[in-house]
Order: C-alpha cells, then structure tokens, then sequence
C-alpha cells in the first residue's frame, strides 16, 4: 500500500503518547491527526467515523470495543478500527477488516513497531479469495453486502464457486496466484433474468438498479447472486495549498450526492506535488477511494484538448491539472464528461473509465 493514509489516534498514558510518536515519526505513509485535549472521546471517534478516517486506539481493546460500539452501522462504510496495546506488542484489526483495510493497515503498523498483528478473518487465515477484498481493490461497487458471506461460506467449505463478467471491455489478469489453486471459478455463458446467468455466486456488470429492483419485486424473492458494480467516475482535482477537507467536500458536494459518488467514483487523481495535501487524502478516504497523483510530465504527455491556465502552468508544470489527472487515472478511452470547474482556489473535472481492468487478488 503506497498511498498515504491519515490516521486518527487516541492514547490513554503516558507510554501510550510515546508508542503513538515513535510509530508515526519519520514515516512517509502515514499522517496522524491525535485526539485534542479540549475535544470529547466520543465526540472525536464520532467525527471520525463520519470522515470515515482510520482510528487507532492505543491501549486496551475493551476500550476501543465499548467506545466505538454506538457508532458501528454498515460494514461497507464504518472506518476501520486498529488496537495496538502500549507495549507495542500487538496490533489487533476489531473493525473493517476487509472493505475498510483495517487487516491490511495492521499489517503496516506492526511492520513499523516488530509487532504481531492479530488478523482473525476466516478468508485471511485459511489464506483462501475474499471477494469483499476483490471488489474493493478493483474498484467495483457491492450492490448487495448481505450476499457476501454466500461466497465467503463456500470458499471456506472448498465448494466451486461461479462467477460472470457481463462488462464489456474488461481485461482479466492472466496470472492466477495461490490464493485461487484452494477454490476455482468458473465463467458462464450469460442467460437467465436480466443478463445474470443462474447459479452464479457473484457477478460482476453494469445493471440498472430499476432492473434489479424490478425483478426481485415480480417474483417477491432476492436470489439474485452477490452484484458488482465497476465503478467508472474519476475525479481530477486541483487546490491550493491548505485547502481543508471542509472545503474540499463542501466543494465536490455542490455537483454530487454522497450517494452517487459511493456508487460510482472509482478514484481521485492530482498532480504530484499534492500528494500530502491532508484535505485530498482526507476527501478520498472519507469517500473510500484511492488517490493517485501524476508528475507534471506525465500530465503533459496526455492528449487532448484541455483548458490550460498559464498560471497554473508557471506554477507547477502543467497548464491543466484536473483534467489532464482525471483522463490519466480513468485509463486507456477515457473520455471527460465534466470540464474543468473551478471555485475558491480549487478546481474539479470528471472522467469516465471505458476499460475495466480487474485483477486477481495476490
């Protein structure tokens, strides 16, 4: 995991405060923002589930277990929860996992201190495919949650799991890495209600929602099998400096519901200067995508007709940021479909991604 993440931490002594500035110093991953003395515990874990920021409790895991409970709701969206005791001994995931990378940070966090990360999940420790891992790394949005632990179950059981791809313009990778030789999936030929092949346990295409609802209502049943969603929107975003992720949510939330951007924003793309702008790696983890930045050569090597600023340009390299970074991160035939608008020192542009490429966990 290369892209920086922003980290919420809360200590209870001393050696607590300590651990916390010995993990966090020097490190170019991560930037922490510690609880203020003049704000509530719960207050600022409230907030940060809100951000959908990462917390870090240093100290005891009954601690973080009671004071997170009242504000745990949907395990696609709840930050991800990490207990590390003030020892340093151990670093233990108690929330999300899988979708919110709370395993995956863990990991991290132990390797920076020698400690033991404590990883529970049946997918991580049998070492077998976890398809809420799949979707989230692909970028491909779980239409219905409640049907992940059909697939998870078979899995973990050593069953046939099925799956089928009705994108078009999709690339698989090719290599099939340890982790699939336990379970294989098949491919099936499309047929059955609304292009879903039947007996499928998840299938990955671009359905309308009203055909699925429709159909679940005619026949008064859900046997749909887990739905995915590629995700196809890619903001590009330019700012000045000090921008605060206020301004930057309240600035995208003029042009997008929080809905619309969970169900279809693959990524948020800039220029490489912006790469620790704590309001950008804040906005793209409170809206649960990664963000990637560009050089100013790469950015100017995109084709296409863009609506430069010559000051930009003098500035940082490039006469357009946003939406040079918007068709960069969307891919090969990416095409803009929301030019260049700009407010208040920040600019924003959309693209949308024409080629899905999916890879198989590693």
């Amino acid at each position: 995991m290369s892209a920086i993440k922003c980290f919420r931490v809360l200590y209870f002594s001393a050696r607590g405060k300590e651990l916390c500035h010995s993990l966090f110093a020097g490190w170019e991953q991560g930037i922490i923002e510690e609880k203020p003395e003049n704000i509530g515990t719960n207050e600022f874990i409230k907030e940060s589930f809100e951000y959908h920021l990462p917390l870090v409790f240093i100290g005891a895991t009954g601690i973080a277990v009671r004071k997170t409970a009242p504000f745990v709701k949907d395990k696609l969206q709840d930050s991800p929860v990490i207990v590390i005791d003030e020892l340093g001994n151990f670093v233990i995931p108690i929330l999300s996992g899988h979708y919110g990378g709370a395993n995956e940070l863990s990991l991290l966090l132990a390797e920076r201190i020698g400690a033991t990360a404590v990883i529970t999940t049946a997918t991580d420790i049998n070492n077998v495919f976890s398809v809420d891992v799949f979707a989230k790394k692909n970028a491909l949005y779980i239409h219905n949650k409640d049907k992940i632990k059909n697939v998870s179950s078979k899995i973990l059981a050593g069953e046939h799991v099925k799956y089928f791809c009705g994108v078009e313009d999709v690339i698989f990778s090719e290599d099939r890495p340890d982790l699939l030789e336990k379970v294989t999936t098949d491919y099936s030929n499309c047929s059955g209600a609304i292009g879903i092949p039947e007996n499928v346990d998840f299938c990955i295409g671009d359905f309308e929602q009203e055909s699925i609802d429709k159909r679940n209502n005619e026949l008064q049943t859900d046997d749909l099998p887990l739905i995915l969603f590629p995700k196809r929107m890619v903001l590009g975003i330019g700012c000045k400096k000090g921008k605060s992720f206020e301004e930057l949510r309240n600035f995208i939330l003029k042009y997008y519901n929080p809905e619309e951007l969970r169900r279809n924003l693959c990524a948020i793309c800039s220029i490489d200067v912006k790469q620790k702008e704590p309001g950008l790696i804040k906005l793209s983890q409170y809206l649960g995508v990664e963000f990637f930045t560009f050089s100013a050569e790469e950015l100017n090597r995109v084709g296409g007709e863009f609506r430069e600023s010559d000051f930009v340009k003098e500035t940082v390299g490039v006469g357009n940021v946003c939406e040079r970074a918007a068709v960069l991160g969307a891919g090969e035939g990416a095409k803009i479909v929301r030019h260049k608008i700009s407010e208040d020192g920040m600019t924003l542009a959309e693209a949308r991604r024409r080629i899905i490429k999916i890879k198989w966990q590693e």
